[in-house]
């Protein structure tokens, strides 16, 4: 009797579940069935994460990593009906904290870094399926980070000795993201938005007045939440 109960309440929940996801589609599509004109809007993300290493038997060292930090993502384009053109920002701030130890030595490295990214493209979107859209877009990408090391090493007596350095690195380049979402309607213009881009761009130093060389690459999975408007 108890597993016949837990079934059914899992499958009346299922059913609900599911009706109600229909209902919320159907009051979407029946409010706005078309995206014309002009829109803006922004979406955010957000990041929190904590990374740790242990020490093995084949390594000393133990690390954590911790990062946080937010994104958003403002456009403004002109929509034809199935296709939207525009312009996308990106901007992004993060921190970063690593520490490392080695017991058997009584080393340890803390790394901080802040790390700023900033970047504007052109996109295209093709509006399908009465809620849905795919886009792809290009643009130009720059990224300043500054990091403070400090190295410190623990001696007898409970004495320790070290240092600190900071630096500040800084790049620009081209970049491309590629992905899709919904756009869900709310009332009066007004749109949910979700969607999952694929970014990737490269960076050169921008330390002199030309491009200098590659000073790396970088590719993210995003997964966005936001808000837009159809005039």
């Amino acid at each position: 009797m108890k597993s016949t109960f837990t079934y059914q309440s899992v499958y009346r929940q299922a059913i609900t579940v599911a009706l109600g996801i229909l209902v919320i589609s159907e009051s979407a599509l029946a409010r706005r069935s078309s995206r014309e004109g002009l829109n803006f809007g922004t979406s955010l993300r957000i990041m929190d994460a904590d990374d740790r290493t242990n020490q093995t038997s084949s390594n000393d060292q133990t690390s954590r990593t911790q990062s946080a930090g937010q994104a958003f993502t403002p456009h403004i384009g002109y929509s034809f009906g199935d296709l939207n053109f525009g312009l996308v920002g990106n901007i992004e701030n993060k921190s970063q904290k690593i520490e490392e130890k080695k017991p058997t030595t009584n080393e340890e490295v803390n790394r901080n870094s802040q790390i700023a990214t900033k970047a504007v493209s052109l996109f295209g979107r093709f509006n399908f399926g009465k809620v849905m859209y795919m886009e792809t877009g290009a643009g130009l990408y720059s990224q300043v980070t500054d990091t403070h090391i400090e190295y410190k090493l623990a001696g007898e007596s409970g004495s320790f000795s070290g240092r600190s350095e900071d630096f500040k690195t800084s790049g620009v380049g081209p970049g491309y993201h590629i992905g899709g979402g919904i756009e869900l309607a709310i009332d009066n213009g007004f749109y949910f938005t979700g969607s999952y881009i694929v970014r990737s761009f490269s960076l050169r130093d921008q330390s002199k007045s030309e491009f200098g060389e590659k000073v790396g690459s970088q590719q993210q999975r995003e997964l966005n939440f936001g808000i837009s408007y159809y005039n």
